[in-house]
């Protein structure tokens, strides 16, 4: 009789299944035409109740597309409204007959396919039934939800960082759930790839600007001038210092995810920094090589954990 909230679904449901766990009981109970009347009431009820059902499915996915933001989220953390979202739809597998069921006439081209969950079943029979077909829709929702919260923010790199976030973690909760029953393993591997595309566009919009300067315009040469490798050390180390400044501030929450972007990156810009030292050992010794590599090593580390932090010159430690 209320409106059709989207929290109301799992209730719903809930009261659907029983009812119609009932159905046939109160079908022999008031089989006589003096019970008709209770049992045409019952038959009704259970129908509003499916209709409620679909419709509190459908409001459900508008409310993810119509959720809007003024402001980025802090850090470029996973977003509430991700976790939100995983977290409520990995309770949909409980339900699956019935969501089959109430959603199957929803969009007649998808296959009508009603199944519990077995994991020895072939994959393609859960992954092509209506539910699968509108888990997908759900989570194609949020994803695009998801690219126009990244567009609030202004640096680039961070927009990458927001995006990989969000779709590991969608990548995480389907792994991990019976979820992964209903994606299946094309949609992980598909969606794998975009989060890793996004690492690797974070990296290429952070650190070639900051590589830059460690790259010699005359490979033939053994060195560069002094003046020029004094410059280079100068520009290397402002702008590898406004990383660290911003980006200890960034969020991945992620163990291993954090990890795998921090030795990513490390081998990059480690490997560059050495390897401009090398070859300009005479002038190592100068006080324009502000950070060893030891450090500029030891400091990538610190990258992600959400507080900003300010690099201490190394040659004071």
């Amino acid at each position: 009789m209320g409106p059709h909230r989207p929290e109301k679904l799992l209730r719903l449901l809930d009261m659907y299944e029983t009812l119609a766990c009932l159905l046939r009981d109160i079908d022999t109970l008031f089989s006589e035409e003096a019970g008709s009347f209770i049992q045409l009431q019952f038959h009704e009820l259970l129908e509003r109740l499916g209709e409620s059902a679909i419709a509190a499915f459908e409001a459900f996915r508008v409310a993810i597309s119509s959720n809007g933001s003024l402001y980025p989220f802090a850090g470029g953390g996973v977003h509430p409204l991700n976790k939100y979202v995983m977290n409520y739809i990995r309770m949909f597998p409980e339900y699956c007959n019935t969501l089959n069921l109430l959603l199957k006439n929803q969009h007649p081209g998808v296959a009508d396919q009603v199944t519990e969950p077995d994991y020895g079943l072939d994959a393609s029979l859960l992954t092509s039934c209506p539910m699968a077909y509108h888990l997908r829709s759900i989570t194609s929702c949020l994803e695009s939800n998801l690219h126009k919260k990244s567009q609030l923010y202004k640096d680039e790199a961070l927009q990458h960082i927001f995006l990989m976030n969000n779709i590991h973690y969608l990548v995480q909760k389907v792994k991990g759930s019976e979820l992964r029953l209903f994606f299946g393993d094309e949609w992980i591997r598909k969606h794998n790839a975009m989060f890793q595309q996004h690492a690797m566009n974070y990296e290429r919009a952070t650190w070639s600007s900051v590589v830059s300067f460690l790259k010699d315009d005359n490979p033939g040469s053994s060195s560069m001038s002094k003046s020029t490798f004094k410059e280079r050390c100068k520009g290397f180390s402002v702008a590898f210092e406004e990383v660290y400044k911003t980006q200890t501030s960034w969020s991945i929450r992620d163990p291993e995810l954090r990890e795998d972007l921090r030795i990513s990156t490390s081998l990059k810009v480690v490997l560059a920094y050495r390897t401009f030292l090398g070859r300009n050992l005479a002038y190592t010794d100068d006080k324009c090589v502000k950070h060893t590599v030891e450090h500029v090593e030891n400091s990538l580390l610190d990258l992600f954990e959400g507080s900003s932090r300010s690099l201490r010159n190394s040659r004071r430690w």
